[in-house]
């Protein structure tokens, strides 16, 4: 009886062990907080009121207005087209071709012509009837390769062009008008 006795306290003892644990691994889940989800604390409380903006009249949005310089006058986009000239030209200033071709440009019109960026600027048809030794020194440096690309680069950009459009398309209205 005695062994029965003690094997019924041991069982007990062993049960009591088993609550115990469960309710230490129950406690170490929770951390201190009776609410979890997947060991994930879970707030049952409500959220704190956040105050409401009083409402707010709709306003168009103003339009966009964008300023702009003033159209540049006939005077000023002449200007502005032979400094464009100037400065595509400006760009090849290196090159032995242009400042041989320049060279002999000026040789060829006493002075009056200095490079390719007063043929390019003035009234062409005016300098060539004034100095027609002009088109044999285009002619000459025309057949000459390294010339013929710088040439071809020049006349190609589109601001080069657009800035020579723009000079004789006004060297022929000043042309038109009758002189006072």
């Amino acid at each position: 009886m005695a062994a029965a006795l003690i094997y019924m306290g041991a069982v007990r003892v062993q049960e009591w062990r088993a609550q115990q644990k469960e309710a230490e691994e129950l406690a170490a889940q929770n951390d201190g907080n009776s609410f979890t989800f997947q060991k994930i604390p879970v707030s049952l409380a409500a959220p704190e009121v956040e105050l409401m903006q009083n409402p707010v009249k709709y306003q168009r949005p103003y339009p966009e207005i964008y300023l702009e310089d003033a159209p540049l006058t006939p005077q000023q986009q002449i200007q502005q087209a032979q400094e464009t000239i100037a400065s595509i030209v400006e760009d090849f200033k290196e090159d032995p071709s242009l400042k041989q071709f320049n060279q002999d440009l000026q040789a060829a019109s006493q002075g009056e012509v200095k490079d390719l960026v007063d043929l390019s600027t003035q009234n062409l048809q005016q300098i060539i009837q004034k100095n027609p030794e002009i088109n044999g020194v285009v002619s000459k440096h025309a057949k000459q390769a390294d010339f013929a690309k710088v040439l071809k680069e020049i006349f190609e950009n589109p601001q080069f062009q657009q800035s020579v459009k723009e000079l004789q398309g006004e060297s022929r209205t000043m042309q038109k008008q009758p002189v006072q």
